[in-house]
C-alpha cells in the first residue's frame, strides 16, 4: 500500500513539474515540450485555452517606447521622479498650520489694538 501510494505521489509530482515546464515554455514563447502531443491531458488543454498569447496593440507598444526611451535619457542625466515621502507632508501640513494660526493670531492682535485704541 505504502509503495503504490508513493508511486502515485511520484507520478503526480513528475507530471507537475512537466505542466510547469509547459507554462514557463509557454510564457517564454517557445512550444511548449509534450510528452505526446497528439493527446493532450485536459488539465493542459485548459491551460493552453486560458492562456492564450496576448499582442498588445500597436499605440500601447508606441506609448511604451516613448515611456521608456524618456526614462532611460532621464537617468542618463541623473534625474529621477520619486513621490513625495510621507514625512514630508506631515512637515508641509504642520508649517501651514503654524501660518494659519500665526496669521490669525496676527489678526486678533491688531483687532484688539484697534478696539482699545478706538476707546481710548
Amino acid at each position: 500500500m505504502m509503495a503504490h501510494t508513493q508511486k502515485a505521489a511520484r507520478r503526480a509530482w513528475y507530471r507537475a513539474r512537466d505542466l510547469l515546464v509547459c507554462l514557463v515554455h509557454r510564457l517564454q514563447g517557445a512550444e511548449p515540450l509534450s510528452r505526446n502531443s497528439e493527446s493532450p491531458d485536459p488539465l493542459e488543454s485548459a491551460m493552453r485555452i486560458a492562456l492564450r498569447p496576448v499582442v498588445p496593440s500597436s499605440s500601447f507598444r508606441e506609448a511604451l517606447r516613448r515611456n521608456l526611451s524618456f526614462a532611460t535619457q532621464g537617468r542618463m542625466l541623473g534625474l529621477s521622479v520619486e513621490n513625495p515621502k510621507p514625512f514630508r507632508q506631515g512637515i508641509i501640513l504642520g508649517v501651514s498650520a503654524g501660518l494659519l494660526a500665526a496669521a490669525i493670531a496676527t489678526l486678533v492682535v491688531v483687532f484688539r489694538w484697534r478696539l482699545s485704541n478706538s476707546e481710548g
